[in-house]
């Protein structure tokens, strides 16, 4: 009998027992999931999809005889749920968490669980903008990236068991350590979730919002899709991460100022305008075709980028581009001085 005790039932939490229990289908009754929320319609709903078989009144209650604990509450929510299971948890009891940040979860745990302790941290990189058990399902995780941030001395046994935990989740485990993955998570989540939140607050500012919001079609509700994100989760990042966030909101503000200054005051044929725009769609092209991490999947010979990408590398596209430009500043100019010795003619 394995006995797992999942400490908040929301959209993450709840996703986990689904796939717990789609593990477990062929021997159901080897597996007890123990569930616990601080809102009681939250885990009675977990329970309700099947998520949670058993619905206990307290984290205590729930950890008392855990062979694996899985705090899925929010970050700041984890520092109590900590304190409060310390003396409860079975000594063989192995411990992952799947918090946004890492840096205080990890912490939190050195200083108020025991150093035996089996706790190996996690972020599941997965999500969607419904909240909750009744939007958790298997697949949330399918394809995903499961980061693991192990301590100095967490087991071999317990770092095996998270990982088979992600894996059969569908997830791919990456391992890193805490500040590592909390300064690269700042870039590439946590700044996307504040720019959304800045770019919607900054419009909806606006006296004009009452027409604007009537325009604002798929290209401003996906850029700002983020800013819908739970609060209690926005907030929490923020506060537990506050250092990278700010780093990579004063780079994104430097790269905002640069593209401010290409595009006040240009001309019709502004090259340097033109090779900042198109270079970061060449490069976005790139990333969404599988260039990822130091060895590009797909791309690892150039005779697989297409031809215009190649004339790309060479500038022959930005030259052409550049040209048609001139070409077509030139004719507005002849225009013009037609237009004003006709009217000179009158």
């Amino acid at each position: 009998m394995t006995n797992v005790a999942i400490l908040g039932t929301g959209l993450i939490g709840s996703s986990v027992g689904l796939n717990l229990r789609k593990i477990y289908e062929k021997r159901p009754k080897d597996l007890v999931i123990s569930g616990y929320d601080k809102y009681g319609d939250v885990v009675s709903r977990a329970k309700s999809v099947g998520a949670v078989d058993r619905i206990t009144s307290s984290p205590i209650d729930a950890v008392s005889d855990a062979d694996m604990v899985i705090l899925a509450a929010p970050v700041l929510a984890i520092e109590q749920l900590v304190q409060e299971i310390a003396n409860a948890l079975p000594a063989k009891a192995i411990i992952t968490d799947t918090a946004s940040t890492k840096t205080e979860i990890h912490r939190w745990v050195d200083k108020y669980l025991p150093e035996h302790t089996g706790f190996v941290g996690g972020h599941p990189m997965a999500g969607k903008t419904e909240t909750g058990p009744d939007a958790a399902g298997i697949d949330l995780f399918q394809g995903a990236r499961w980061v693991l941030t192990p301590r100095v001395n967490s087991s071999e046994p317990a770092v095996t068991t998270v990982q088979n935990l992600a894996k059969q989740c569908g997830a791919e485990v990456m391992v890193m350590d805490p500040e590592e993955h909390d300064s690269y998570v700042a870039a590439i989540s946590h700044l996307p979730l504040m720019a959304a939140t800045a770019l919607y607050s900054v419009v909806r500012a606006s006296q004009a919002w009452p027409e604007l919001s009537l325009l604002a079609a798929n290209g401003f509700k996906d850029t700002t899709r983020l800013a819908a994100s739970d609060r209690d989760m926005a907030y929490d990042i923020a506060v537990t991460n506050s250092s990278n966030i700010v780093h990579w909101i004063d780079r994104y503000i430097a790269g905002l100022v640069e593209l401010r200054g290409q595009i006040e005051g240009t001309e019709k044929s502004n090259e340097n305008l033109y090779r900042l725009i198109a270079a970061t769609q060449w490069e976005y092209d790139l990333f969404r075709n599988g260039k990822v991490g130091r060895e590009e999947k797909g791309l690892s010979d150039t005779k697989d980028l297409e031809p215009g990408m190649m004339d790309f590398i060479a500038g022959g596209w930005v030259k052409e581009k550049l040209g048609q430009m001139d070409k077509d500043a030139e004719k507005r100019r002849e225009q013009t001085d037609l237009e004003r010795l006709q009217r000179r003619d009158v």
